[in-house]
């Protein structure tokens, strides 16, 4: 049986957002190139201010409807140039003291990095994305000065920063997403990399307690619109990390956290992406 392979452009801002729906129509793999990684030999990059998104299909019926909601192109693969083929793309990803593998690679961390072993196949994160990358790096620096801090990871996707913060040494790590698929596979990964996380398909405020670093990789509206709940999570002394957004928001998400009594601490850039950091003053 032959697969069909969509392929299409979307705002960078919008990728996940895209690739998401193409997994509710049934795409059994969907790849998101932003740029910023090497490619591999002739393999196309998307436009600035895009992603390329190439999703696979098992059916004709269900890639037309992909392609004629966003935009992309539908072409037949043959069996054999999927099956396999797709993993030669995915490496190992070293960020900070973290490194992210998928399972089919088997390679030694570099000496004092932590392993978390992510699959591609959900959109959800697998730490490739520049606002995961910058999130990871920043939990490495964070938690190597605040050994045996609490964190909470808002909007978890598939966990992967929620694990790696407990394979950093926090003492108690929670994470919560809206998405029931995106909970069953946080918890999934979490079982899978050993690690124990409260993990909850609830708001903010159901969770218990304050933390020392709270983490939130979402879209820069939704960091605007929950700015007083993140804020009621991080505890005196505490560091807030937000990424997800673009440059040109950085100010309007910045604004809203200092209307909070939050100051701001040096962020990081990556490509077009940001992360800014923030803490609640003692």
């Amino acid at each position: 049986m032959p697969t069909f392979a969509v392929t299409l452009e979307a705002p960078l801002a919008r990728a996940e957002d895209v690739a998401s729906d193409l997994f509710d129509l049934g795409a059994s793999g969907v790849e998101v190139r932003d740029g910023e990684a090497a490619p591999m030999p002739g393999t196309r990059l998307p436009s600035a201010g895009n992603a390329l998104l190439v999703a696979w299909f098992a059916e004709r019926a269900a890639a037309d409807e992909g392609a004629r909601l966003h935009g992309g192109v539908v072409a037949e693969v043959a069996d054999e140039d999927w099956g396999e083929g797709w993993k030669k793309e995915f490496r190992p990803l070293d960020v900070g003291r973290v490194r992210v593998r998928p399972s089919w690679i088997r390679e030694a961390p570099p000496p004092g990095a932590v392993e978390v072993v992510i699959d591609p196949g959900m959109a959800f994160g697998t730490g490739s994305h520049g606002t995961t990358a910058l999130c990871l790096a920043a939990l490495s620096d964070v938690l190597a000065a605040r050994p045996g801090a609490t964190v909470l990871d808002v909007g978890t996707g598939s966990g992967l920063l929620a694990i790696a913060a407990r394979k950093l040494g926090a003492s108690r790590v929670a994470a919560n997403d809206v998405d029931p698929k995106a909970v069953e596979v946080a918890r999934e990964n979490a079982a899978a990399n050993g690690v124990a996380l409260e993990i909850v398909e609830a708001p903010l405020a159901a969770i218990a307690g304050t933390f020392d670093v709270v983490v939130a990789n979402i879209l820069a509206n939704t960091l605007v619109e929950l700015a007083p709940d993140i804020a009621a999570k991080l505890a005196p002394g505490g560091v807030v990390l937000l990424s997800g957004l673009l440059h040109p928001q950085e100010d309007e998400v910045r604004r809203a956290y200092e209307a909070l009594g939050l100051a701001p601490r040096p962020g990081a850039r990556q490509a077009e992406w940001s992360l800014l950091a923030l803490e609640r003053r003692p």
